[in-house]
């Protein structure tokens, strides 16, 4: 027999929603300002936020987890001053991957709605 999946009677989406939100706003200041290592931080904490509902199923979890990691190695290699433009154009990536994910979990700019979602049954 299974365990039970309990479910909140609330829910802390919109809680998430603007985490993620100030995230991306401190990202942008971050990339803007030349801070990098901010920026790469504040990436990091978005793909936290966004980690918990990144797939269905544990192996597409760790299909995105393996793409975090090899930013990861790639950020701390670039991270002198000489690879300034290397980490810049890394972290790039790593924002439109998290942006895209964030987007197909239905939690950013791209959604779909149905006319059923505004009718009465």
């Amino acid at each position: 027999m299974e365990p039970e999946t309990r479910v909140s009677k609330f829910n802390s989406s919109i809680a998430i929603l603007q985490r993620i939100d100030q995230l991306w706003k401190d990202a942008h200041n971050h990339s803007r300002s030349g801070q990098l290592m901010k920026w790469n931080w504040d990436l990091d904490r978005v793909w936290c936020e966004l980690a918990a509902d990144a797939e269905n199923s544990v192996e597409d979890f760790e299909e995105h987890n393996k793409k975090i990691k090899v930013f990861l190695e790639n950020v701390t290699k670039n991270k002198s001053p000489t690879r300034y433009n290397e980490l810049y154009t890394l972290l790039l990536k790593k924002e439109i991957f998290l942006r895209t994910l964030q987007n197909k979990q239905g939690k950013g700019t791209v959604y779909e709605d149905s006319l059923d979602d505004y009718m009465d049954s």
